[in-house]
């Protein structure tokens, strides 16, 4: 019988491996993994890149599989999105218990959290025996999560715009929560700057090319209504006296939407107006919005490309959400107060105030999109009227789109849509003294 000959590993080059092994936190093994064993979508997806023909999974037997030391390589590197080693600047103290800060975990605790994820037979266990023991803090520890920070801030700026300070809140400096800045708290003076910085981040600021068509609705008492592009446009200043969502009493902008039902649905509700008329207006040129309607999906921390923004994007869903939400019964003027400042915000003063001419954001009764645009009545025109070139965003109005008909009960319900709903109950939680829809 032969004997086989042991392979053995050069000095240098085992020396070069404890190095990569110290320096990445995690030790090398021999075993495979499947996605079946991960309930995460981005963990999964490192081991379909890394899946190789014919070898099975050494926790449940399925092929193809990965070198467990993909997932390895993901998992911690996902890991230190949220967390970090108490090395790095917590203060030790032999005598008192070591590691001078809580919440702190070791390896096999904070791993021991995602079995959730980790889920074939043994794989939980096999992570945690690779993953070097280390004593782990959250990331940023000495600083709250940053998803609660920017909500707070958040919230102290609406309270502060609706009930404290309108007109000079800018100049009104907390001084207090000023000093707390450097220490990774946002004063809700700045929150809407921290918001400017999530959109250029996130890429939010999208352009409707020439010829988009927004549907806008008016309601009337009257079966006949003359649909002219200055009557069925944005409302004249000295008509503009209701406050809307985005933007006070007096400032008129073009409200829309990217389809008819969502336009005339926003009108009606409320309305004791019996008729409607609608039409599209079509962009003359291509307009730079601010898109809230297709924000990214809140990630997973392992993500390789968005796992380290994961809190803020918690926040901005939130921040969104509420962008959408409607006012209670008659407290227009009070519950808009914060969404109509965000948009000045965006329209004069984000990114040099020149950046963005609208935003588009969520219909809270349909979940289709809604524009408003920051284009005057005497630039809603008939399609087919020229205008000077280089003289300012003009709204079309294509005449033969236009229809009236008479509201139905449906026009009025007043039902939120599913998704908007979902997306209150998962993020805000129980809502308190809930708000008469409008």
């Amino acid at each position: 019988m032969l004997c086989q000959t042991p392979t053995v590993v050069p000095v240098g080059r085992m020396k070069a491996i404890l190095q990569e092994q110290d320096e990445q936190g995690w030790s090398f093994t021999d075993r495979l993994v499947c996605v079946s064993c991960v309930n995460d979508e981005a963990l999964q997806a490192a081991i379909q890149v890394a899946e190789e023909a014919g070898s099975s999974c050494s926790f449940c037997g399925e092929a193809p599989a990965a070198p467990l030391d993909v997932l390895l390589e993901a998992f911690v590197n996902g890991l230190r999105n949220e967390y970090e080693n108490a090395l790095d600047g917590v203060m030790w103290d032999g005598r008192d218990g070591g590691f001078q800060w809580k919440p702190k975990w070791d390896t096999w605790d904070l791993v021991g959290q995602f079995d959730e994820v980790l889920i074939g037979e043994g794989l939980l266990d096999a992570v945690r025996q690779a993953v070097h023991d280390i004593t782990w803090v959250e990331r940023d520890f000495a600083t709250r999560r940053r998803d609660i920070v920017l909500t707070e801030s958040w919230e102290r700026f609406c309270e502060a715009v609706q009930y404290e300070t309108r007109y000079v809140f800018w100049l009104c400096r907390n001084h207090e929560e000023e000093s707390l800045y450097s220490a990774g708290e946002v004063p809700a003076a700045r929150i809407l700057d921290e918001v400017g910085r999530l959109v250029l981040r996130l890429d939010l600021v999208q352009t409707l090319p020439a010829g988009s068509p927004l549907w806008r609705a008016r309601t009337h008492s009257s079966p006949k209504f003359s649909a002219t592009p200055h009557r069925l446009g944005t409302a004249p200043r000295d008509k503009a006296t209701q406050a809307n969502r985005m933007s006070p009493a007096g400032i008129p902008m073009f409200y829309g939407a990217l389809d008819a039902p969502t336009a005339i649905r926003e009108v009606a509700i409320g309305t004791a107006d019996e008729f409607v008329t609608y039409g599209r207006f079509e962009t003359s040129a291509p307009v730079a919005i601010v898109d809230f309607t297709n924000l990214r999906p809140i990630p997973s921390m392992f993500d390789p490309e968005w796992g380290a923004l994961r809190r803020p994007l918690i926040f901005l869903h939130r921040f969104v959400a509420q962008l959408s939400d409607r006012a209670r019964l008659k407290h227009e003027q009070v519950d808009y107060v914060p969404t109509q400042v965000v948009t000045e915000y965006l329209l004069r003063v984000f990114d040099g105030g020149e950046a963005v001419v609208g935003l588009l954001y969520t219909s809270s009764l349909t979940g289709e999109p809604c524009a408003v645009l920051d284009v005057p009545n005497k630039r809603c025109v008939l399609r087919g009227r020229r205008w000077p070139e280089n003289d300012g965003t003009r709204l079309r109005l294509d005449k033969t789109s236009v229809r009236t008909r008479p509201l139905s009960a449906a026009d009025k319900h007043r039902v939120r849509s599913k998704a908007l709903c979902t997306m209150a109950t998962e993020l805000k939680g129980p809502r308190k003294n809930a708000s008469v829809e409008r």
